[in-house]
């Protein structure tokens, strides 16, 4: 069905509060369908607001993506007087590859793994954290199995278990980024790019696949000179 309405047709919380295993740095999570114009994400202190359009989530159901599994499986509606998640439930099917998921974490991953010096320390920690993530949450879907809880994940993916354990650090050290590392070896994530690769080639590569995270990286995690304080992540 389409959405005539003029404002937010739904509120659906998801994430660790939807499934009720949050801790301390606990984000709450929700997800706006919303009408056309308004900002993709906002983020208030530890509220963290998704705004998507209906049309794009009910295309995003019926391809298979991986954040609309995400809500389809453990979202509870707050607002949802169309029954908009029930549709969605409906639409939604498993693609039985997310090769290109994996190759977008992987890019990103070896991207990380090269330039972390010239990355904000908090990005540099949020990005890892989503590239083991999406690894680990794109191989359980093509097994038929997708997962979000921190928990399951790590049952799946020992390697994985350690990192995402501190997914709340805000800095990242040399043990963290050691262990990503490793977790990048450990799948068999070969680079893409030689070792000597630049941030501008990284950047090239992103564009030619259309790795969105990986541009939004570079465009706002990488560090600032002093002389430059209108750049802000």
């Amino acid at each position: 069905m389409n959405n005539t309405d003029q404002g937010v047709s739904a509120i659906l919380l998801f994430g660790s509060r939807a499934r009720e295993d949050y801790g301390r740095g606990s984000d709450t999570d929700l997800l706006l369908i919303s009408p056309p114009g308004v900002p993709k994400h906002k983020s208030i202190g530890q509220l963290s607001m998704f705004f998507y359009q209906w049309e794009k989530l009910s295309e995003d159901a019926r391809d298979g993506n991986l954040f609309v599994c995400h809500i389809v499986r453990e979202a509870k509606p707050l607002f949802d007087p169309l029954g908009q998640l029930n549709q969605l439930r409906s639409q939604f099917q498993l693609r039985t590859s997310y090769a290109r998921e994996i190759g977008h974490a992987r890019d990103l991953g070896w991207f990380l793994d090269r330039h972390a010096d010239a990355l904000k320390s908090n990005v540099l920690v949020r990005r890892m954290v989503w590239c083991v993530r999406t690894m680990v949450i794109a191989h359980l879907a093509e097994r038929g199995v997708p997962a979000f809880a921190p928990s399951a994940l790590a049952t799946a993916s020992p390697f994985a278990g350690d990192l995402l354990a501190h997914r709340h650090q805000r800095r990242s050290d040399a043990i963290m980024r050691q262990r990503f590392r490793q977790y990048l070896m450990h799948e068999n994530c070969s680079p893409t790019l030689p070792d000597g690769a630049t941030v501008d080639d990284y950047r090239a590569m992103f564009m030619q696949t259309e790795n969105k995270v990986g541009l939004q990286t570079i465009e706002h995690g990488i560090r600032v000179s002093e002389s430059d304080d209108n750049h802000h992540y």
